[in-house]
C-alpha cells in the first residue's frame, strides 16, 4: 500500500520524483536537502534518521540528479544503512512487459517503454520517453536522460550516465561509470569509465565537452 515518502534532494529532479510520488499514490512527506531548510525542506543530510521517525515516513527515494551521481550512490548506502526502504515508481504512463524486473528505489517517468525481460537494478532513473527493448539490463545507479532507445539485449552497466536523445544498437555494453553524451549512436562497446560523444559515438577529445 503507498505511504509517506521523504525526497532525498530539493532541486529539480527532486520535485520530478516527488511529482512521480504522487501519481503512484504515495504522500510526499517533504525534502531533505544538505542546502537547509524552506520550500518543502524539513532538514538537511543528517538528519535523516531522526526525519523518517518524525514524519512516519514509510520511505524514501534519491531525488538528486544527474550532476551528482556519485552522490546518488551515496545517498542510496545511506538509506541502506539505516535500513529505510526505497519503492521502485513507476508512471501510470510508461508501458512494462509483465516480465520487467526493476529493483527498488528506482524510477521510471511518464512515456518510458520496457520490453520483454528487461532488467533494471535499485536507484536506477529512466527519464521520459525512454525506450528499453527486450533483455536489456540497466545496472544500478544508471541514468537515462529522457528520450534514450536502447534497441535490444544492451546492457548498461552501475552508475553509466546516457544523454538525451543516446541511441545504443543492439548487443552493445555501455560499461560502468561511462558517459554518453546527448544524441550520439553507439555502435561498439563503450569501456568502463570512458566518455563518448556524436554519431557515430567516439571517445571525448579534451577539446569537447559532452
Amino acid at each position: 500500500m503507498p505511504g509517506r515518502l521523504l525526497i532525498l534532494g530539493a532541486g529539480g529532479h527532486g520535485r520530478a520524483v516527488a511529482d512521480l510520488a504522487q501519481a503512484c499514490g504515495f504522500t510526499v512527506a517533504g525534502f531533505v536537502d544538505r542546502t537547509g531548510r524552506g520550500g518543502g525542506i524539513l532538514g538537511g543530510d543528517d538528519e535523516l534518521e531522526a526525519l523518517v521517525r518524525r514524519e512516519r515516513a514509510d520511505g524514501a527515494l534519491v531525488g538528486v540528479g544527474a550532476t551528482a551521481l556519485t552522490r546518488r550512490a551515496e545517498l542510496w548506502e545511506r538509506l541502506r544503512s539505516l535500513g529505510v526502504g526505497s519503492p521502485a515508481l513507476v508512471h501510470p504512463r510508461a508501458t512494462t512487459s509483465p516480465s520487467c524486473r526493476i529493483g527498488e528505489g528506482t524510477i521510471v517517468l511518464a512515456g518510458s517503454v520496457l520490453g520483454a525481460a528487461v532488467e533494471i537494478g535499485e536507484n536506477a532513473v529512466l527519464y521520459s520517453g525512454v525506450l528499453a527493448e527486450h533483455d536489456c539490463r540497466i545496472g544500478e545507479h544508471a541514468y537515462l536522460s529522457p528520450g534514450v532507445i536502447l534497441s535490444g539485449a544492451v546492457e548498461v552497466e552501475a552508475g553509466a550516465f546516457l544523454g538525451a536523445g543516446a541511441v545504443v544498437l543492439p548487443g552493445l555494453r555501455i560499461g560502468k561509470d561511462a558517459v554518453v553524451g546527448a544524441g550520439a549512436v553507439v555502435t561498439r562497446e563503450v569501456s568502463a569509465g570512458q566518455t563518448v560523444m556524436g554519431s557515430p559515438a567516439r571517445p571525448r577529445t579534451g577539446s569537447e565537452v559532452a
